[in-house]
């Protein structure tokens, strides 16, 4: 069975809804604390400012589309990960990857921690609704085989831990 694949990893809609809902939730909460009677709070300008900051900080994230990417894996099991800035560009970077331990496999997510050949580490998400279903199960498959192929005396993948 062969574990090549490509996929061509699109922003996350799930995430921008999150984010948003993020963002409304912090106006929300600071505009009531600043309109709650006097003395309701011990220091309602602090909490609200600090409400406001959090929410600007969701719409600066909400700012960008975001980057395409596209992730190929041979056969081998070597990676590729093409990032495009926007959609209407041409200009692509294509840099070979190695897969790093700490890398993550959920059913709805994969947190894909690669080393590119220039040393410097990156966090890939993957979110379920980024591809589609064939697309991100065939993913997952190929990551798990590079995980076992990477470190086959090590456990690549650590136990997951619900606090």
């Amino acid at each position: 069975m062969s574990i090549a694949v490509s996929a061509v990893v699109k922003p996350s809609r799930l995430l921008r809804g999150a984010l948003a809902t993020y963002a409304a939730a912090n106006l929300a909460v600071g505009a009531a604390v600043l309109s709650c009677a006097p003395g309701a709070f011990r220091a309602p300008l602090l909490i609200a400012a600090c409400c406001l900051v959090a929410a600007a900080a969701a719409m600066a994230a909400l700012g960008p589309a975001g980057k395409m990417r596209r992730i190929d894996i041979s056969g081998v099991g070597e990676m590729h990960v093409t990032v495009q800035q926007k959609q209407a560009e041409t200009g692509m970077h294509n840099m070979p990857c190695k897969l790093l331990p700490g890398s993550a496999v959920w059913p709805r997510l994969l947190m894909l921690r690669v080393l590119g050949e220039d040393g410097k580490a990156a966090l890939v998400a993957v979110f379920a609704d980024s591809v589609s279903a064939e697309e991100f199960r065939a993913l997952a498959v190929a990551i798990r085989a590079i995980g076992g192929q990477e470190t086959p005396d090590q456990v690549f993948f650590g136990p997951h831990k619900i606090l």
